[in-house]
Parts: structure tokens; C-alpha cells; sequence
């Protein structure tokens, strides 16, 4: 019982989180949801209140998030960047281990060196589910949004690793330089070779349901959802890289040819829709969990039973900035390197444009679950003093804490997010310009043009008819669209869209009034007809009704009508989109986008 009420309390703070979220858009939602959790762990006691199983972490939330993530990305990209990815995986998570543990063992000379590498390994472990969730929306150039996403993707076999041999050697006093090679080997070479051998059985599992004719849009679900689990175990009975596996599998499945149906079409559709749900869940829950973690791993060093509170936090700032100051330096010896290849002078590096995007994704390396993970295994360090452990999970908590933060103010505040950086004012003007064309073409194409009349045909007392009022409900959808565009648009093309708005608004707003009307005028009929108004007060007879219950039938086939005009619209968009393409009023991409987003409202039609 006590699980499912927990289960029950993270829901409700994911769906709360979405709630705030609205009322605090200068703050992310991962930071909403982190300190949401905080509140839920200080006021209610949970089953979390003595710590999570860091294993049942890593394969609820982390897996199935890096294998969706991984069939999405670019593996064109990661390619193309795939030793600058080395370069982050491995020799940043060794820079980063050196620089904190060294700092740290400065600071507080009671920590043995080799716990504080522990920390510095764990620090290395950039959190893809962070990264995915804190910077999605931020332009930060196709290099580098593609070296934080294969870093984020690989570079916890590094930081894992070298973690557990800091363990090791706190416990047995003991390293072996060419075991802790064969288990970074093991993890990362037999986990991707593993993945992908997994990954193929995987495909051709699901090409063969397919082909034999039992695939079904759920079954297809569900197997998806089934294969991160199965592949994350699999690999761990095989003693290899679980994660790795994971990510192997998830990027050859992206790989392998596919058929394209309008079966398939469909079902990738309804998979995309659950996938999205699921990840929204997952994000959400994994982050409340770290804010539900954080009053039990920082309440001794508020307590005090660490030390001097303020000396401690000045030490979790210390280890931030050399976190942060490592971080920017490898970007940017990386930059200038690239400039290089390029045949680029290395100083325009050191422009101030180019030093904010560097500076936006060493803070876009933000830490979250899989730091808190490890560093909650070190109770298994029986070398370490239960003080010791107390305040390396506390220094570890309180950095998350400041990565998140640095995220999620610093990095919007360097570089633009991709929605204004597309919306240029002429690609606003150019769909203003086509929503405007539609609604054009849905009018013409309209008996009646979609208007309201009084209908002189109508019984006495009977409100007014409307014709077509299918027609109206799509402008009106377009109506909805145009308002969305008006504050980017330039004032020329954002007048004209808000007359047609209030056009479209007028009749929309007619429309409702009179089908409250008709709907008062039969309830007064029906009244009437059980005796229960005043004789004669409307019709009452049996031509009456029958008239009235033919007006709500026609009017409800015209409501049924709505998608066949949507149809119509959708179409006349795409030859729209085709002429404004080629008369160079909307580039290749841009008109790509648009109908892709016709595409899928084609697909959703019923």
C-alpha cells in the first residue's frame, strides 16, 4: 500500500509541477519539479525518506529515457563528432576527476584522495535526462548540440567506472591499472558491441511480428516499451555495460531500414504520442525523486553535524567553479582545435558571440540521477567514516543543486531558444500570409460562405439556421493559429490577421449564440409538450417536434462534416505551401516544416 501511495504522490507532483510551470516561466520545469520535491520530502514522510535502490533508478528511469532519446537523435551528427564525443567522454570525466578530487582533498584533507576522485567521477557523469530536459529548446549550434547530447549519451561508462575503482581502492587499499582497463573495456566496448547485437534481434523481431500480420499499433507500443528493460538486464546478466547496451541498441534500431505505410505511419504515430507521455512521466519523476532526496542528504550539513555550515557551502561553490572552469576550458581548447581543422584563425574562438555559446554548453552540463546514484553507493565504502560519507553526499547534492540552477538561468541568458531563432519576422509574415490564403479558399469553397442568417424558412418562434457552420469551426481553427503568429508578425501582416480573427470571431461567436438558443427553445418545447408550461406558450404539436428534431438532426451532421472540411483545408494548404515555395517566398526547409505539421494533422483525422 505504501508503494502505490508513493506512486500516487509522484503523479500528483508531476501533474502539479505542469501547473506551476505556468506561473513561473522564467523557471524551468525540471527546477519546479526538483524543489516541489523538496517540499513533498520536508512535509510528508514517503518510503524515499531513507534513500532509493540507485539500481532500481538507473533501470526505471534511466534506461527507457536514453533508449527513446537514442532513436531520435542524430547519428549523422554524433559521426561527424564522434572524437570530439571521445574527447568529452573519456579525457573531460578524467580532467573533471582529477580537478574536483584534488580541490577537494585540499579543502577538507580529512577526506582520503581517493573518495574525493569518487566525487569528481561522479560529478564527470553528465545527466542525459538533465540535458534532454533543462536545454531541448536552446540553439546552441549543430556541433555543439551534438557533442552534448553523444557526451551526455557516453560518458557515464567513464565516470562509472573510474567511480568504482575510487570504491574499490577505498576498500581493499588496493588498485590494479590493467583490471580497471578491462572493466572499462568490458563496460563500454562489450556493452555497445552487446547493444547492438541485441538491437538487431530487437528489429527483426518486430520486422517479423509485422510481416506475418499480428502487428497492431498497441502490440507494437508495448514491445517498445518492453525492449530498454529487457536489453538493460540482459546486459547486466552479461556483466557488461547495461546503459551502453541500451544506447547500442536504441541507435542501430534507428539505423536499420524501416517500411513506411500508411499502417506504419500510423502506428509510429500513436508510439510517438505514448513515448512522449511516458517521457513527460518519467522526466518528471526522476527529477521530483532528486527534490525529495535532497532535505535527507543536505539536513547534516544544516544541522551543523558536518562542521560550519557556511564553510560547507563555500566548498560546494568552490568545487562547482572548478567543475564549471574544467568544463569551459576542454570546450574551448575543442573550439579552437575545430576552428583549426577548418582553416579558421583560433581567435575567432575568443569572440564574444563564440565564448557565450561555449561558456552556454559547459553549463549546459548539468548533473541529476545518475550523479545521486552513485554517489549514494558509497555506504558500500567500508573504508569511509559515516561523517565522511555524509558530507561527500552532501557536497554532491548541493552541486547538483547549483548545476541545475546555472542551467537553468544561465544558459537561456547566453544563447536564444530555437523557437525565436526560427521565427524570423518574415517566416511569421509568410504563414500569416498562408493561414490568411486557406481561410480564403475554405470561404470560397463554402455554399454560403460559412455566414449566419435569419432563416425567413423557419417555423415562427424557431431561432435562426446557419449554413455550414462546419466551415466556420475550421476557420475558426485557423483563426486560432493566426493568433498565435500576430506578436511575431510585423505590423503590416499582424494587422491584417487581426481582421480576419475579429471576421472569423464574429461569426464563430454568432454561431454559439444561436446554437444556445435553439438548444433553450427545445427544452421550452419540451416542456411545453409535457404540460408543464403555459398552454401555448411554443409549438407543442407533432409537426413541431418533428421539425425541431429534423433541425437537430441536420445540425448534427453538419457538425460531423467539420473533418471532411478540415480535409479539404489541409489539402489546399499543401498546394499552397508548394506554390509559395516555388515562387521563393519560403525556403526548402521552411515549407519541409510546414507540411510535416500538415502531415501529421492529416494522420490524426479520423
Amino acid at each position: 500500500m505504501q508503494t502505490f501511495e508513493l506512486i500516487l504522490f509522484l503523479l500528483a507532483a508531476v501533474i502539479a509541477s505542469s501547473v506551476l510551470d505556468k506561473f513561473l516561466p522564467r523557471v524551468s520545469l525540471p527546477l519546479v519539479q526538483v524543489a516541489l520535491g523538496a517540499v513533498i520530502a520536508a512535509a510528508v514522510a514517503t518510503p524515499l525518506e531513507w534513500g532509493i535502490d540507485p539500481e532500481l533508478l538507473l533501470i526505471l528511469f534511466i534506461a527507457p529515457l536514453h533508449f527513446n532519446e537514442t532513436r531520435h537523435v542524430d547519428s549523422g551528427a554524433l559521426w561527424k563528432n564522434r572524437w570530439g564525443i571521445a574527447s568529452l567522454s573519456v579525457g573531460l570525466v578524467f580532467a573533471i576527476v582529477i580537478a574536483c578530487g584534488a580541490t577537494l582533498h585540499a579543502l577538507v584533507p580529512a577526506i582520503p584522495l581517493a573518495a574525493a576522485c569518487a566525487l569528481g567521477a561522479a560529478m564527470g557523469s553528465t545527466d542525459a535526462v538533465a540535458v534532454t530536459a533543462l536545454t531541448h529548446d536552446r540553439r546552441f549550434g549543430s556541433r555543439h548540440e551534438a557533442l552534448l547530447k553523444g557526451e551526455a549519451l557516453f560518458n557515464d561508462v567513464t565516470g562509472t567506472v573510474i567511480f568504482q575503482c575510487c570504491v574499490t581502492l577505498l576498500a581493499t587499499g588496493a588498485f590494479s591499472l590493467v583490471h580497471a582497463g578491462e572493466e572499462f573495456a568490458l563496460d563500454l566496448f562489450g556493452g555497445f558491441a552487446g547493444g547492438l547485437v541485441m538491437g538487431v534481434l530487437a528489429w527483426g523481431l518486430l520486422e517479423l511480428i509485422r510481416r506475418t500480420g499480428l502487428d497492431t499499433p498497441t502490440l507494437h507500443v508495448m514491445l517498445e516499451l518492453l525492449l530498454p528493460f529487457v536489453i538493460y538486464l540482459t546486459a547486466k546478466s552479461l556483466h557488461i555495460g547495461a546503459v551502453i547496451a541500451v544506447v547500442a541498441a536504441g541507435l542501430v534500431m534507428s539505423l536499420l531500414p524501416q517500411r513506411h505505410t500508411v499502417a506504419t505511419a500510423r502506428t509510429k504515430l500513436q508510439a510517438a504520442g505514448v513515448w512522449q507521455t511516458l517521457e513527460f512521466v518519467l522526466n518528471g519523476i526522476i527529477f521530483v525523486i532528486l527534490g525529495m532526496q535532497l532535505p535527507r542528504l543536505l539536513a547534516p550539513a544544516a544541522e551543523g553535524s558536518l562542521g560550519n555550515p557556511a564553510a560547507l557551502l563555500g566548498v560546494v561553490a568552490v568545487l562547482t567553479v572548478v567543475l564549471e572552469g574544467v568544463r569551459f576550458l576542454w570546450l574551448l581548447a575543442m573550439d579552437a582545435l575545430a576552428a583549426a581543422r577548418a582553416g579558421r584563425a583560433a581567435a575567432s574562438c575568443l569572440t564574444p558571440q563564440a565564448l557565450r555559446g561555449t561558456l552556454a554548453v559547459a553549463f549546459a552540463g548539468a548533473k541529476g540521477g545518475i550523479t545521486l546514484s552513485l554517489m549514494l553507493t558509497l555506504t558500500a565504502a567500508g573504508a569511509l567514516s559515516a561523517a565522511d560519507r555524509s558530507m561527500l553526499v552532501s557536497v554532491a547534492s548541493g552541486m547538483i543543486v547549483l548545476t541545475l540552477v546555472l542551467a537553468d538561468f544561465a544558459v537561456p541568458a547566453l544563447v536564444p531558444s530555437k523557437r525565436s531563432a526560427a521565427r524570423s519576422r518574415d517566416r511569421v509574415d509568410a504563414e500569416v500570409s498562408l493561414i490568411l490564403e486557406v481561410i480564403a479558399s475554405i470561404r470560397a469553397d463554402a455554399p454560403f460562405t460559412g455566414a449566419v442568417r435569419s432563416g425567413e424558412e423557419a417555423s415562427a418562434g424557431a431561432p435562426a439556421t446557419i449554413d455550414e457552420p462546419a466551415t466556420v469551426i475550421v476557420m475558426h481553427r485557423y483563426a486560432e493559429i493566426l493568433e498565435d503568429l500576430v506578436p511575431a508578425a510585423s505590423a503590416a501582416a499582424a494587422a491584417r490577421a487581426r481582421a480576419e480573427i475579429a471576421r472569423v470571431g464574429d461569426l464563430y461567436d454568432r454561431m454559439d449564440a444561436l446554437s444556445r438558443a435553439a438548444a433553450q427553445w427545445d427544452g421550452e418545447t419540451e416542456d411545453d409538450e409535457a404540460g408543464e408550461g403555459p398552454v401555448g406558450a411554443g409549438p407543442s404539436d407533432a409537426d413541431a417536434a418533428g421539425g425541431l428534431t429534423g433541425y437537430f438532426q441536420a445540425l448534427r451532421a453538419t457538425y460531423e462534416a467539420v473533418e471532411d472540411v478540415q480535409s479539404q483545408a489541409l489539402a489546399r494548404e499543401l498546394q499552397l505551401i508548394k506554390q509559395m515555395r516555388e515562387a521563393g517566398v519560403i525556403d526548402a526547409a521552411h515549407a519541409k516544416e510546414l507540411r510535416n505539421d500538415v502531415y501529421i494533422q492529416q494522420l490524426t483525422l479520423d
